[in-house]
């Protein structure tokens, strides 16, 4: 190869290079630009819902681009999960995960379709909630020591039941984390969603359901049904004159969480961007007072301390699941 060869191939070596360089800061400020589909796995109506559609209102504001929500229900919340996690990894698709989809569905489906470690790189986390325990107007109980009661009475047909989002979601948790801690005698129906479950509770179909708050607090001022207590160790700031469930069943607690994944392998740039957005969204007021209104806390951290949490989210639910024997083909 001669000098002049060997210079020109240097030459478009540096410049190939300097392209690539160039490329990526370029591809992160251009980043949106064009609508970005939010995917949520549960049906219109539950928690999971509710925070989308508040996080994707202001998010499209944020990034100057439509922020979609696509209802895609299905499997607990594995349907909607597994199509994210098979898109392009390129910001355009993400999902609206939970406790319920990245840290118990994969130990408790035989096959889920995911890794929720391997196939998903963490954004941020959006929020937390408790849940509400509700019950039908009829049932003749009045507070939590009166459902225990009845519910050892009562069995066989005649066997009290609640209502879920589905096997494996924050509600069936819920419901089963609350029969092992009060002995109760309830069983469990799974439905496709949140708002299902609900319906058919106000229609008195089923006696009750663990249900995340913002699905339930839009009902509560329904003749249909009776809210006994709330997941938390305490009483909920917004609903003050609701005793914790722990006042009836020391210790009991159950909170959810929400975040946003995408899949993995996102552009780092990409993945900033969107955690970025989520923290200012989430500090915007009017964000904060509809979160609050629906008995939503507001929760954000860097992506690396979310990757981390869900880790050891993972973890707990899967040893949670081992020792109950708990499996869904």
């Amino acid at each position: 190869m001669t000098a002049s060869s060997k210079t020109l191939s240097w030459m478009v070596t540096v410049l190939i290079w300097a392209g690539a360089l160039a490329g990526a800061p370029a591809f992160a400020q251009d980043y949106p630009n064009r609508p970005v589909k939010l995917v949520t796995p549960f049906p219109p109506g539950g928690g999971t819902d509710a925070v989308a559609r508040i996080i994707a209102e202001k998010l499209t504001q944020k990034l100057q681009q439509p922020v979609v929500v696509e209802n895609r229900a299905g499997a607990g919340g594995s349907l909607g999960t597994k199509i994210t996690a098979a898109a392009a990894a390129d910001g355009y698709t993400l999902v609206l995960g939970s406790a319920a989809t990245h840290a118990v569905n994969p130990s408790l489906y035989s096959n889920v379709g995911y890794d929720p470690i391997k196939d998903f790189d963490a954004i941020s986390p959006i929020a937390t909630t408790p849940l509400l325990l509700l019950v039908k107007s009829a049932l003749p109980v009045n507070s939590v020591a009166d459902l225990i009661a009845l519910s050892k009475q009562r069995s066989g047909n005649a066997s009290l039941n609640y209502g879920s989002a589905g096997t494996g979601s924050a509600q069936h948790l819920g419901g089963e984390l609350f029969k092992s801690m009060a002995g109760a005698n309830i069983l469990h129906v799974p439905y496709k969603g949140a708002g299902p479950a609900m319906n058919d509770l106000l229609g008195g179909h089923i006696d009750m359901v663990f249900d995340t708050m913002p699905s339930a607090m839009p009902q509560l001022k329904s003749p249909q049904l009776k809210a006994l207590g709330v997941s938390s160790l305490t009483r909920n700031a917004q609903l003050p004159s609701i005793p914790a469930i722990a006042e009836a069943v020391p210790g009991f607690e159950m909170i959810t969480w929400y975040g946003l994944f995408g899949p993995k392998g996102m552009p780092k740039a990409v993945v900033q961007r969107l955690n970025s957005g989520i923290k200012a969204a989430l500090d915007d007021p009017a964000v904060q007072s509809k979160f609050l209104s629906a008995g939503i806390s507001p929760s954000w951290s860097t992506s690396e301390a979310f990757a981390s949490l869900v880790q050891r989210e993972v973890v707990k639910w899967r040893e949670v699941i081992e020792k109950s024997g708990a499996k869904i083909d």
